[in-house]
C-alpha cells in the first residue's frame, strides 16, 4: 500500500540508486559528489547533483484500472496512479567534470530502468510497486521554460520520468459483490418477406 508518502519514497529510492553510482562508488573517473533533492537554483554553488522534482501528474494510462479488492466482497477505492518528472543537473564549475557525471546518471538509471524489490526505499521498502525509470526527451524549448521558471541560467540537465507511482485511496474499502453469473439469452429473429 502506498500512502501520501510515495513521492518522497521515489526520491529517496532515486537519491540512493544515484549515490551508489556516483556519491560511492570506487570508480576512478566519476567524482564523488552527493546527491540533493534541491532545485538547481537552491545548490548554486555547491559541488552536487541536484536531483529535483519539477513536476507531478496523473498517469492517464492506468487511470482506468479495475478496482482492487482486499476480499471477494470488498472493494478499494481507486488509486491514483502519478507521473513524476525530475530534472537531474550536475553542479560543478568544471563543464568535463558536469558531462562525466551527466552519463554517469544516464548509464545508472539504463541499468536499473525498472527499481523494484530491495531498491525500494523509505516507506514502498517491502511493498510489491516498481517504478519505471525512463529518459525523458525534452526539446531545448521545454527545458528553457523549466529553467526559466526556476529563475536561473540554463545549464546541461537532463529529465527522468518516474511512472506508477500510485498513492492509494485513504477511505475504506466499500462493500461490493461480484457478478458470479451471467445470464444471456438468444432469440433467433426470421426475416420477413
Amino acid at each position: 500500500m502506498s500512502d501520501f508518502t510515495v513521492i518522497r519514497a521515489v526520491s529517496l529510492t532515486l537519491k540512493a540508486l544515484l549515490e551508489d553510482a556516483i556519491t560511492h562508488t570506487t570508480h576512478p573517473e566519476v567524482p564523488n559528489v552527493p546527491i540533493e533533492l534541491g532545485s538547481p537554483k537552491e545548490l548554486r554553488g555547491s559541488d552536487v547533483v541536484s536531483l529535483w522534482l519539477y513536476r507531478v501528474s496523473r498517469n492517464a494510462e492506468t487511470l482506468n484500472d479495475p478496482p482492487r479488492r482486499p476480499a471477494p466482497d470488498r472493494e478499494l477505492f481507486m488509486r491514483l496512479p502519478l507521473d513524476l518528472h525530475y530534472l537531474l543537473t550536475p553542479i560543478n564549475k568544471d563543464p568535463a567534470t558536469r558531462h562525466v557525471l551527466i552519463g554517469r546518471i544516464l548509464q545508472a538509471f539504463n541499468d536499473q530502468s525498472i527499481v523494484r524489490g530491495a531498491q525500494l526505499r523509505d516507506t514502498l521498502a517491502g511493498e510489491s510497486d516498481e517504478l519505471r525509470v525512463t529518459l525523458e526527451t525534452l526539446s531545448l524549448e521545454e527545458l528553457a521554460r523549466i529553467w526559466t521558471a526556476l529563475g536561473d541560467s540554463y545549464e546541461p540537465s537532463i529529465t527522468y520520468l518516474v511512472t506508477l507511482a500510485p498513492i492509494d485511496s485513504d477511505r475504506e474499502p466499500v462493500s461490493s459483490r461480484r457478478v458470479l453469473t451471467k445470464r444471456t439469452t438468444y432469440v433467433q429473429g426470421v426475416p420477413t418477406p
